[in-house]
């Protein structure tokens, strides 16, 4: 038997191979998740539905992630939604970019699964 779910989360990231096994890894623990590989699917989702979390990879193909992290929280139920960002640069500027457009995680590819997990359940004390 099933959990029932603990936290709501909407997912982003182009790469549909890592996409599906991210998604999994939270599901296993309870955690509901939608993932789209698009910025425009993120938007409606977050326009249409509430979530407890964002997670967005830093780089959509064309799109800057951070780009779309300001769109998210300016998104219908977007307003003080907690928001991690995964990112391939580690360097302080990069986390201090991230900060100031609203990021409340930084998590540096590549991560294992269980500290993956760690911090999106970490995101649950931002909620406003």
């Amino acid at each position: 038997s099933r959990l029932p779910f603990t936290m709501r989360i909407l997912l982003i990231d182009d790469n549909e191979e890592l996409r599906e096994f991210l998604a999994m890894c939270l599901t296993e623990v309870s955690i509901d998740v939608e993932a789209v590989g698009s910025p425009q699917e993120a938007i409606a989702k977050a326009d249409a539905a509430k979530f407890d979390a964002f997670v967005v990879d830093s780089i959509l193909g064309e799109y800057d992630g951070l780009s779309l992290v300001s769109d998210l929280l300016a998104a219908k139920n977007g307003k003080g939604v907690p928001v991690m960002l995964m990112s391939n640069i580690s360097t302080a500027l990069a986390r201090r970019v991230a900060q100031n457009a609203g990021c409340h995680e930084f998590l540096v590819k590549p991560f294992g699964q269980s500290q993956f997990v760690e911090q999106v359940r970490g995101l649950q004390k931002y909620k406003r």
